[in-house]
């Protein structure tokens, strides 16, 4: 049996914020964060708020180690010091008017005065919530942010936004209100459920995407590593490992490279604009439609997952406006599925969690009249120009119809007739990014006399397998343009004929659909002429 051993002092990474170094990272910072709060929080009264969820697992840990700690820096014997807790229920239903009134009165009972410090201890709901009693309770006290999820880390602990819900929208009534300190302990993501973590790494995908395709590319790269760092802990046999460099494994110094960077992104947006004027509003892509589905689909669907699919939407926008290419839209949307977040109302997953509800275009277009970013009645979204950059450096006018289209779940094509109006057969149509439309349009393109030109093609194993097999066929020829971002396909009028060599589609299951229609337009004449097999 081995014997506990003393923690070592946690070696931490400051991020400014406002020009403080307010936020602090790493692993085992429970001590380390109560000392500095005692030394350079002075307070006679501290008020642990927190849910039912978190209290169980670490309010016990919390009130040890503050008289630990409080003693050593013999302050329990020359002070009134006091530490008393109150805990709410857990969910976004208890981050409202009624629930603070509740909390405010809890301290005026216990005689809490302005020398109250006020520690947030949980996810976005209790650091919402308990950041707005402080912000107005005795006309402001001071208050800490102790986050316990992955999106409370890197999103809602950091700026300063504390805010209430109410029953025309989330977060219509608050205040912003600066932590004195956040601390991010990646030790409590080890108690998070898997499905909240994912939640959590749709906020650092978002921030990657808007800020660093580096950033980005690490977050392909190492989906592995970062899972590791956070689900294989059972496994490790290190007393507070990770709290210093020497026992620190490369997946947790990844995962807290990654949150670091994200943490500090935003940080650096609040310090460049506190009350979100401008440049603070990047931070909202995916958010603008995120936000209208979360209203519909909360709780069934949470936050991340609502704002995962709310950013594929919001690319899909840039591109049809024609400013992202379709490879960036199919990055984004493998990376969030690898961190099995949902990119589609339409997957199974997502209608198993929401039943029968539904996301009716009307509905989503009128929730998102009421929205903080907006221009009067003109919506604004944050429009990606490429994986990491954004078309403006604030969120961007976008009419109604654009959104509209990118909602609806299908759009009809009418073909040109004489009497359309049209002076010229030369037409010029966007389509959504689809594997299933790429593989019709190359077959079209194909099957018809010729020259096409195919923009932001969704380019995918499956459709490089429906390229090499049409190319087989002699149906067409295929060139790139504009570096890459343009096919060109020379369609042969549908004079398919069997190939030389069989076709080989391996796992192209797309492909090989449209294909065996394909094959069956080859003559009899034409295959009868060769042995080689289809």
């Amino acid at each position: 049996m081995g014997t506990l051993l003393e923690q070592p002092e946690p070696e931490v990474v400051k991020v400014s914020i406002l020009n403080e170094e307010s936020i602090i990272l790493g692993f085992h910072l429970t001590k380390f964060m109560l000392r500095d709060i005692l030394s350079n929080i002075p307070s006679s009264t501290y008020v642990v708020i927190t849910d039912k969820n978190i209290a169980p697992i670490y309010l016990s840990k919390i009130i040890t180690d503050f008289e630990k700690v409080a003693s050593k820096l013999n302050l329990i014997n020359t002070t009134k010091l006091r530490l008393i807790t109150y805990i709410i229920s857990p969910g976004e239903q208890s981050k409202s008017r009624d629930t603070k009134a509740e909390i405010e009165d809890f301290l005026l009972g216990k005689a809490c005065g302005r020398d109250t410090c006020i520690l947030a201890m949980g996810g976005g709901v209790i650091g919402d919530l308990a950041g707005f009693v402080a912000a107005t309770f005795m006309r402001g006290v001071p208050f800490v942010q102790i986050p316990t999820t992955l999106l409370a880390m890197v999103d809602s602990s950091i700026g300063g936004k504390t805010a209430v819900d109410t029953p025309h929208g989330k977060n219509l009534i608050g205040s912003f209100w600066q932590p004195k300190r956040i601390y991010i302990d990646l030790m409590f993501l080890e108690t998070l459920p898997e499905r909240e973590f994912n939640n959590g790494m749709a906020e650092v995908i978002k921030t990657a995407a808007i800020s660093s395709e580096l950033d980005f590319i690490n977050l392909e790269n190492g989906v592995s590593s970062i899972r590791e760092a956070v689900f294989s802990s059972p496994k490790r046999n290190v007393q507070y490992q990770g709290a210093i460099l020497a026992t620190r494994t490369p997946s947790q110094s990844l995962l807290l490279s990654v949150i670091m960077t994200s943490a500090k992104f935003k940080a650096d947006v609040v310090t460049h604009d506190e009350r979100e004027s401008g440049l603070r509003g990047l931070l909202n892509f995916g958010h603008t439609i995120g936000h209208a589905i979360e209203a519909i689909l909360s709780p069934e669907l949470l936050h991340g997952e609502c704002v995962s699919i709310g950013m594929i939407k919001e690319a899909e926008i840039a591109r049809h406006l024609g400013h992202l290419n379709q490879v960036s839209v199919s990055r984004l949307y493998k990376v969030l599925q690898d961190y099995d977040l949902p990119v589609s109302l339409d997957e199974k997953k997502v209608k198993d969690l929401v039943g029968k509800k539904f996301c009716a275009v009307d509905k989503l277009m009128e929730i998102m009249k009421v929205d903080k970013k907006n221009q009067g009645d003109q919506k604004k979204i944050v429009i990606l120009s490429s994986l990491g950059s954004t078309y403006e450096k604030k969120a961007t006018i976008v009419s109604d119809s654009v959104i509209r289209k990118i909602l609806s779940p299908v759009i009809k094509v009418l073909p040109i007739t004489l009497s359309s109006n049209i002076s010229s057969t030369h037409v010029t149509m966007t389509t959504p990014g689809s594997k299933s439309i790429s593989n019709r349009a190359l077959v079209l393109a194909a099957l018809g006399n010729g020259t096409c030109r195919l923009k932001s093609l969704l380019y995918s194993d499956d459709t490089q397998v429906m390229m090499v097999a049409l190319q087989k066929l002699k149906g067409a020829k295929f060139e790139w343009e504009n570096d890459g971002e343009t096919l060109v396909v020379t369609g042969g009028g549908g004079n398919l004929q069997v190939p030389d060599d069989e076709l080989y589609l391996g796992n192209a299951g797309t492909a090989s659909r449209f294909l065996t229609t394909v094959c069956t337009l080859i003559s009899a004449e034409t295959a009868n002429q060769k042995n080689s097999p289809l």
